[in-house]
């Protein structure tokens, strides 16, 4: 049982301890215990550093579930949190999803998305096993996100370099897929 702690993801989760509650027994059973490769570590530190930039003393946070889903990190959380804080843990999150969206989850470098066997995953040339999923000519790096105030869902384009999501405007963001 000791090998457990020596897991990235339980050193990972230890660094963390205002977002993540490790389970005694079982620590691998832990809400939140990352369901991911290593190399989408820097990802998932960047969203922990920024939701916990963003808590206020009084409020309250937990990871639920962080995993690979469909080539892309999925994070869902729970938490006692004000509008402004919840709007940016919501913008921390649509941040580590694009940059995984473009991110090998075996070593971090750029990458792009793989389908083999009926799955998804997403990796770098090195990394990669079956074929390349291509983007819709210009749709490159747009991604589709949760909400912000007063709207549903907003397209953003994510660059990598600046790790950062520039909202397009309605007829910029192409069709729906």
């Amino acid at each position: 049982m000791a090998d457990l702690w020596a897991d990235w993801r339980l050193e990972f989760m230890a660094a963390h301890p205002t977002l993540f509650r490790i389970a005694a027994n079982e620590p691998q059973l832990s809400f939140g215990y990352p369901l991911c490769q290593v190399g989408w570590r820097d990802i998932i530190d960047r969203v922990c550093g920024r939701i916990e930039h963003a808590l206020r003393e009084s409020e309250t946070f937990e990871f639920c579930r962080i995993r690979q889903r469909l080539g892309i990190l999925c994070v869902d959380w729970d938490g006692e949190v004000s509008d402004d804080t919840r709007i940016r843990i919501v913008q921390a999150v649509d941040l580590a999803v694009a940059r995984s969206a473009c991110s090998c989850e075996i070593c971090g470098a750029e990458g792009r998305l793989y389908a083999c066997h009926g799955g998804l995953s997403t990796s770098c040339a090195d990394h990669a096993v079956g074929s390349a999923v291509d983007a819709k000519a210009g749709l490159e790096n747009i991604r589709l996100y949760r909400w912000l105030p007063g709207k549903s869902v907003y397209r953003a384009r994510y660059d990598r370099e600046t790790d950062t999501l520039t909202e397009l405007p309605p007829c910029a963001a192409g069709p729906e897929a």
